[in-house]
């Protein structure tokens, strides 16, 4: 029942209780009952007297059956699907599914993280069923040196949906940051299983902040989500992970014959730094210069003294510079 009201709600209008349990053929109490766990959960559903109740518009609870019916033939069973309410990390849920079921594709959602993380070990905010959290397993030949520039890919696709979905101005930031406006919208975690030169499977997380506005103060750094713009974008979170995975198989296929070079072009074009003045810190190491973009195989382009740089890793951080202004 939950998910029907869902649905009668996700137009971000008040709905009466009455209404609701007559469309449903319950009583009002039935109504409340269904929905309080959600607000307990921290789900932002207003509850007004004498207006209803209301959901942020194109709410909805995670379906692997819906993504799945959004999605063609070509890529609809490639994966194979595990859907959590709670999960400590997709990713980590992602690495026991590994142990468990051997090097394969799979994808694993979940509505809420308990220990979602990010890059460089921080915490990825995770409230429930307000934003994506989804982790992709894809197996790759050739090592890890044929997983150079793939988390640049990911950042790439997700804008690319995103501006399919009607979210228009989000920009990269390197190596794997969706960023709107200067704030994170978004990030990918890639992590490398199997044999680092030969057979080995690429571990690609991705959250997304989507209905997300409230966080306690948890993170850090500026952030915004999507229900924070007035962009009249795709809401549900079913159509934007069908949407981003769509893009994402067609864009792996060429990724695995022909590298990140393809995509080099349309990577800087989205590049919410270039021409500006950075540092990039390695440990108590900082460089200071102006960031040029990216190479054939995704490492950052630092102008540095009138020297080009050339810079990779995992380890790197990356942020924009007053010292040359």
């Amino acid at each position: 029942m939950l998910k029907k009201l869902l649905v009668l709600m996700a137009d971000g209008e008040f709905h009466s209780g009455e209404k609701l349990a007559a469309d449903l053929g319950v009583s009002r109490a039935a109504v409340w009952k269904a929905l309080q766990p959600l607000v307990e959960e921290g789900f932002p559903l207003q509850r007004v007297r004498g207006r209803g109740y209301r959901i942020p518009r194109g709410a909805a609870l995670l379906d692997d059956e819906v993504i799945r019916a959004a999605l063609p033939e070509v890529c609809r069973h490639r994966w194979r699907w595990h859907l959590f309410d709670r999960a400590d990390s997709t990713n980590t849920r992602a690495h026991h599914l590994l142990a468990l079921e051997g090097a394969q594709p799979l994808i694993c959602v979940a509505e809420q993280q308990s220990s979602g993380r990010g890059r460089r070990g921080r915490n990825w905010s995770s409230p429930y069923a307000q934003n994506i959290y989804l982790t992709l397993v894809e197996p790759f030949s050739g090592g890890a040196q044929a997983l150079e520039g793939l988390s640049l890919l990911v950042g790439l696709v997700l804008v690319e949906t995103l501006a399919e979905a009607g979210f228009t101005g989000c920009q990269l930031k390197w190596p794997n940051d969706v960023l709107y406006r200067n704030r994170k919208l978004a990030g990918i975690l890639i992590e490398i299983g199997g044999d680092l030169t030969a057979d080995c499977v690429a571990i690609i997380g991705v959250g997304i902040n989507v209905h997300m506005r409230n966080v306690d103060n948890e993170i850090t750094q500026p952030w915004t989500s999507l229900a924070q713009h007035q962009a009249q974008g795709e809401l549900n979170r079913n159509e934007l992970i069908a949407l981003f995975l769509q893009r994402l198989h067609h864009a792996l296929e060429r990724f695995r014959s022909q590298g990140f070079a393809p995509f080099r072009a349309s990577w800087e074009e989205n590049d919410a730094w270039f021409g500006r003045a950075v540092q990039v810190q390695s440990g108590d190491r900082v460089v200071v210069g102006v960031e040029q973009g990216v190479d054939a195989s995704g490492g950052l382009r630092l102008l540095v003294d009138e020297n080009m740089l050339v810079l990779s890793g995992g380890e790197l951080s990356l942020r924009l510079s007053s010292v040359m202004d």
